[in-house]
């Protein structure tokens, strides 16, 4: 699979002429039903994203190809399921995921509308859901708007992590390395913290304390954002981080 992929970034590489419709591919695939669940597209449109971090390709017509592609897999997708409703559960090549479409048909009745928007950035669902979608019937219209909004975050959001290894790699390998960990680290603080106030605020709600260590994991990556802030303040490290920001800009821009 690794082969595969490194292949297919090489070729897209020696062929940038190409690269638009590969991405229409990949994300195309990557959001059909049961097939996007055989299909390397994170690691392929995170390749690609490292190209445009390289400047060989521009991040808008990427982005485009990428949104395109992926908003027609899934609206095929839930074609088929609005088709064929619950007949699809007696296909033989659908019967091997049960358990995955029982989880996709649960998490789609807790959320509906959102539950589109968040499953388009969740793996195995993202695969499903539009299935699921139509299989239960959703409206078109809201269905049609659900994915768009989710395919125009989800394309270019999905390019970033590559866009932002492929800039840095202009820079030393040390220089990479901890300047990488740091983004890394801070991302995974902001999204524990974040995910400590949305829970706090939902038991706040239902009059409900949330664990002791939740609180303490809280304090803990509030601590590391600060110290990592702290560190690229006192170091080069930090001109460097916003050298890597303003190439990143100039990359998107």
């Amino acid at each position: 699979m690794e082969q595969m992929v490194e292949n297919l970034l090489n070729w897209i590489s020696a062929n940038p002429h190409w690269a638009g419709l590969a991405v229409f591919s990949i994300a195309f695939l990557e959001s059909l039903a049961i097939v996007g669940l055989a299909v390397p597209g994170w690691l392929l449109l995170v390749g690609v994203g490292s190209l445009i971090g390289g400047g060989h390709l521009n991040f808008w017509l990427i982005s485009l190809a990428s949104f395109t592609g992926a908003a027609l897999g899934q609206v095929v997708s839930y074609s088929v399921g609005f088709y064929f409703k619950d007949r699809i559960h007696h296909w033989p090549w659908v019967q091997r995921h049960q358990s995955m479409l029982s989880r996709a048909e649960d998490f789609f009745k807790r959320h509906g509308f959102a539950g589109i928007l968040v499953g388009q950035f969740i793996g195995p669902i993202r695969a499903v859901i539009s299935l699921i979608a139509g299989i239960l019937a959703m409206p078109v219209k809201r269905f049609v708007i659900a994915v768009i909004l989710a395919t125009l975050i989800w394309a270019p959001a999905y390019l970033m992590p590559g866009v932002v290894v492929g800039a840095a790699l202009t820079f030393d390998k040390q220089q990479v390395w901890i300047l990488l960990s740091c983004i890394i680290l801070m991302a995974m603080s902001l999204w524990l913290m974040g995910r400590f106030l949305i829970d706090q605020h939902k038991a706040k709600k239902s009059e409900k304390e949330l664990p002791a260590k939740r609180r303490w994991v809280f304090i803990s990556m509030l601590v590391l954002l600060a110290s990592i802030i702290s560190f690229l303040g006192i170091t080069d490290y930090g001109g460097l981080m916003v050298e890597l920001g303003q190439k990143i800009w100039e990359l998107i821009s």
